[in-house]
């Protein structure tokens, strides 16, 4: 009985080893959907003590996302949340009961969330955009630092554009393979209760937006590529540029490291 137990284990762990294998061969057959150079501003980097590799997480920001603020006019609101309604609905939401109907604060308080897709911009017009909107909305004290400083300078560059139910119909819209990524993502949606005028502001209509919950974002680094980043962490904090190739299943790996 203890042989067949160690001849079943091995077993799995085999299995597990060949399909892991298939699959890698799958992602990285045919022509890479994506080859992209992206720095540690968007590959964060937290050294580890294990042997077999490191692993990167990608940051990135949503430009979209903005906050329901007196502030802003029904309008710029509008023109700033990528997915909003329209979008929701084309994701598969069931978006059929109105944001200002009574109802909808119980019909929108289910727990929802569906599987799609995000294309991600590397350092264009959305994250300046982002950038630019952060520098309006933030206000501190003179004299005191702002976060939209580190962003501008160390913050990461990668931002969502566009969002789908499916890759290639994104990809199709965004063809551009060495500066936009196609990612799965889980995306929920949330009601925004209306918000009544205020000083003289008109009030602002109830809506339904969405919001990225996940993309995935660990990226393995095997060696010898995780020895030259070992090394850099070893003398503090170091700018590196990591060049990535996105398989069929969306899938990376790193193909060189400066």
């Amino acid at each position: 009985m203890k042989h067949a137990g160690l001849l079943t284990a091995a077993a799995i762990v085999l299995l597990a080893n060949a399909f892991a294998l298939i699959h890698a061969a799958i992602n990285r057959s045919g022509q890479p959907e994506a080859e992209i150079v992206l720095t540690e501003r968007e590959l964060n980097y937290s050294p580890s003590s294990d042997d077999s590799g490191v692993t990167l997480n990608l940051r990135w920001v949503d430009p979209g996302a903005t906050p329901y603020s007196s502030v802003w006019n029904p309008e710029v609101l509008a023109a700033r949340t990528l997915l909003n309604q329209a979008k929701l609905e084309a994701l598969g939401f069931d978006c059929r009961v109105a944001p200002s109907d009574p109802k909808a604060a119980t019909f929108y308080s289910r727990p929802n969330a569906r599987n799609g897709f995000v294309a991600l911009e590397y350092d264009g017009a959305a994250w300046q955009s982002w950038i630019e909107w952060r520098e309006r909305i933030e206000h501190v004290p003179v004299g005191q630092k702002r976060a939209i400083d580190y962003e501008r300078v160390s913050g990461t560059r990668l931002a969502v554009i566009d969002a789908g139910p499916d890759a290639a119909a994104l990809r199709s819209r965004h063809p551009e393979l060495n500066r936009i990524l196609i990612l799965p993502a889980v995306i929920r949606m949330s009601l925004t209760p209306r918000w009544p005028s205020t000083q003289g502001r008109p009030a602002r209509p109830a809506r339904l937006t969405g919001y990225i919950q996940e993309i995935p974002s660990e990226i393995h680094f095997p060696r010898p590529f995780s020895d030259r980043l070992r090394e850099l962490s070893q003398w503090g904090p170091r700018a590196y540029r990591v060049r990535l190739r996105y398989g069929r299943l969306l899938e990376p790996w790193v193909t060189g490291i400066e």
